[in-house]
Parts: structure tokens; sequence; C-alpha cells
């Protein structure tokens, strides 16, 4: 008889630890509706102190088996701003489902500009460039042409 009860007991341990759990679960998405994989979801037992820990999937779902009572949750990622939901109240053998939504952070870029000295001078008004030999001997010549032919378009110091 002892044998028998003690084998009942034995079996209604793991009952009763079972049913104080509750589950926390969720899927995390980012502003868009797009899922979040590698999010960590921390629920904190509000009368405890314990902490429970997770990481999304690639589908961006958490699951964390917790014990009863108030749970504060955070989620965190980088590059994205914390998102928390407080007051979470879990039941005996109870499944929560609690969505959260991350936001992108300030986002800091630096951007490093490098470059050659400028094209123009700023500190004078003077204008010069580059002439190539052929566009010196398109030039119209003032004064006598050593090869005897002139110009149509240009003048001659004796047709003034």
């Amino acid at each position: 008889m002892r044998r028998v009860l003690f084998a009942l007991l034995m079996l209604a341990i793991p009952i009763a630890a079972f049913a104080q759990e509750a589950v926390l679960t969720g899927t995390i998405s980012d502003s868009t509706g797009g899922v979040l994989p590698g999010v960590t979801v921390t629920a904190v037992h509000a009368a405890s102190g314990n902490k429970f820990l997770a990481v999304t999937d690639e589908r961006g779902i958490y699951r964390i088996p917790a014990r009863v009572g108030a749970y504060q949750l955070a989620a965190e990622l980088q590059g994205f701003s914390t998102a928390q939901r407080t007051g979470v109240e879990l039941l005996v053998g109870q499944t929560v489902v609690v969505n959260l939504q991350l936001a992108p952070s300030g986002v800091a870029e630096t951007v490093t500009v490098s470059g050659e000295a400028p094209l123009i001078n700023v500190a004078t008004s003077s204008l010069g460039g580059n002439i190539d030999p052929q566009q010196v001997q398109e030039l119209p010549v003032q004064g006598p042409q050593l090869d005897g032919a002139r110009d149509a378009g240009a003048r001659q110091p004796h047709d003034l």
C-alpha cells in the first residue's frame, strides 16, 4: 500500500509543477510589419525579479515558458529602439500572445568627403585655360600672314 501511495505521489509532483507554468509567446516585427529574427526578449517577473530570456527565430517568433504572475516584457535589437510592455498577467496553464513592434532607432551617419582642389579659384576673378596646338592654328591672325592667304573674317592692319 505504501508503494502505491508513494508512486502516486511521485506522479503528482510533476503535474503540480507543470500546473504552475504558463507560456509567453508572440511575434516581433518592425514598423513596416516585417518580422525580426534575433531579437532578445526579456520577461521580468514583477514579484520575484526573476528574468526569463528568449531570442526570436527566423520567423520573428519567441516562446518563454514562465511561472504565473505579472511580467514586464522588453524586446531589444541593435539598430532598433527597445519595445516594452508592462502588466502582462500570466495565469496557470495559460499561453499569452504578446506581439511587439520595434521602430528603427536614430541612425547616425558619418559622411567623409575628400577630393582634389576645386577647379574654380574663388580668391581671384582672373580667367585662364589651356589651348592645344590645333586651336592655335585655327585662331585668326592679325597682321601680315606668312603664307600670304587672308582669312575671310580677319581684318588686316592696312584694311583699316
